[in-house]
C-alpha cells in the first residue's frame, strides 16, 4: 500500500535545507553546460554597408546645408551692401533735391526783393554808411536798370555809375581802401553755405 500523506508546514520546509530548487529544464543548452556562446566574430556586411551609407549621407547632407548657407549668406551680404549704398546715395540725392528746391524757391523771392526800389535804396544807403568818412572816395555801382529805378531815392552825395556786368539787384560800393558788394549772388552763396551745413 502506499504511504499515508504526511503534512508539512512551510516553516519546516525551510529548515530542512531542501527548499526550492532550480528546474534546469528551462535553461538554455549553454547554461546547462556552463559555457557562454561564442561571440560572433564575423561582421555583418549589410549592417556595415548601412552604417557607412548613413554616415556618408549625413556628411553629404551637412556639407550641402553648409554650402547653401554660405550662398545665402553671401547673397544676403550683397543685398545689405547694396541697400546701404542705395540708402547713402538716395539720402544724398534727396538732400541735394531738397537744397535745390529751397534755393529755387528762395531765388524767386530774393530776385524780387533785390530789385524792389525801396529795398534797393535802403541797401545802397547801408553800404554807403559803411564808408562814411569824408576822406573816403566812394563809387556806387549798380546794374543800369536798377540805377534808373533808385536814382531819385539816393543821397545827393552818392556818386553812382552803371555797371552792366552786375546782376540785377546787386550793389557794389568801391573805395580806395576796398569795397563791399551785396546782392542776390551773395545771398545765394550764404543760403547755399547754410544748407550745406545742415
Amino acid at each position: 500500500m502506499s504511504e499515508p500523506a504526511r503534512s508539512l508546514s512551510l516553516a519546516a520546509l525551510g529548515r530542512s535545507g531542501r527548499g526550492f530548487a532550480r528546474d534546469t529544464r528551462f535553461d538554455s543548452p549553454f547554461e546547462r553546460l556552463g559555457d557562454d556562446p561564442a561571440p560572433d566574430t564575423m561582421p555583418d556586411p549589410v549592417e556595415d554597408a548601412f552604417a557607412r551609407g548613413y554616415a556618408e549621407g549625413a556628411e553629404a547632407g551637412a556639407a550641402a546645408a553648409r554650402a547653401e548657407m554660405a550662398v545665402a549668406d553671401a547673397a544676403r551680404h550683397r543685398i545689405e551692401t547694396a541697400l546701404a549704398r542705395l540708402d547713402a546715395t538716395e539720402t544724398e540725392a534727396f538732400a541735394q533735391r531738397l537744397k535745390d528746391t529751397v534755393i529755387a524757391l528762395c531765388d524767386a523771392v530774393l530776385g524780387e526783393a533785390a530789385i524792389a526800389p525801396d529795398s534797393l535804396a535802403r541797401r545802397v544807403a547801408t553800404a554807403v554808411a559803411m564808408f562814411k568818412r569824408a576822406a573816403d572816395e566812394r563809387v556806387i555801382r549798380l546794374h543800369p536798370e536798377d540805377l534808373a529805378l533808385v536814382h531819385g531815392r539816393l543821397p545827393e552825395d552818392c556818386h553812382c555809375e552803371p555797371d552792366p556786368k552786375l546782376e540785377r539787384g546787386a550793389v557794389r560800393v568801391e573805395t580806395a581802401g576796398g569795397g563791399v558788394e551785396d546782392g542776390p549772388a551773395q545771398w545765394r552763396a550764404a543760403l547755399d553755405e547754410a544748407l550745406r551745413a545742415c
